[in-house]
């Protein structure tokens, strides 16, 4: 199992958002989170990535419990997140971006073919590596923030998005 949830609790201060969730992800799986406003797919993504703790519950990645781990542990160990609005460091340029999402050990050995992939994943950005991405346009954006992620190199990927694309 790549991905295991199990009786998860979790929201803000003293909000509760989600009440006893499970979900399993078995590796080459693609799963995706159905809900209206406030349904708390976010605040699920969230507590996945380690950007909050939950109340309960537990978390695991490959059979090893994440629970308590800080969201940059989590990343090391091959969890990424492309997050909901973006988020670009917008004064750098594509390429200051893109060697940012390659910050871990392993990624940092691996960046020459990483930036090959993303490269060819999203040719546009070959081309504007020296811009900034705050000049880019939205979906040149959100390309952006997706290679960004794969330059983890992870083994499970998360992308939250506020609408349709």
């Amino acid at each position: 199992m790549m991905l295991e949830l199990r009786d998860l609790d979790a929201g803000y201060g003293d909000l509760q958002v989600l009440w006893g969730v499970s979900l399993d992800v078995e590796s080459g799986e693609i799963v995706s989170l159905l809900g209206s406003n406030g349904a708390g797919k976010t605040t699920l993504l969230r507590a996945i990535s380690g950007l909050i703790r939950p109340f309960k519950g537990k978390i695991s990645f490959k059979g090893e419990d994440i629970t308590q781990l800080p969201s940059h542990k989590r990343v090391e160990l091959g969890l990424s997140l492309v997050p909901e609005g973006r988020q670009l460091f917008p004064m750098m340029t594509v390429m200051e971006n893109l060697e940012m999402g390659a910050y871990t050990p392993r990624a940092k050995e691996r960046m020459s073919d990483s930036l090959e992939w993303v490269f060819t994943l999203f040719p546009v950005l070959k081309e504007r590596k020296d811009q900034l991405a705050g000049t880019m346009s939205g979906g040149e954006q959100q390309m952006l923030a997706i290679a960004r992620a794969l330059m983890s190199r992870p083994e499970l990927l998360r992308w939250t998005s506020p609408r349709w694309v």
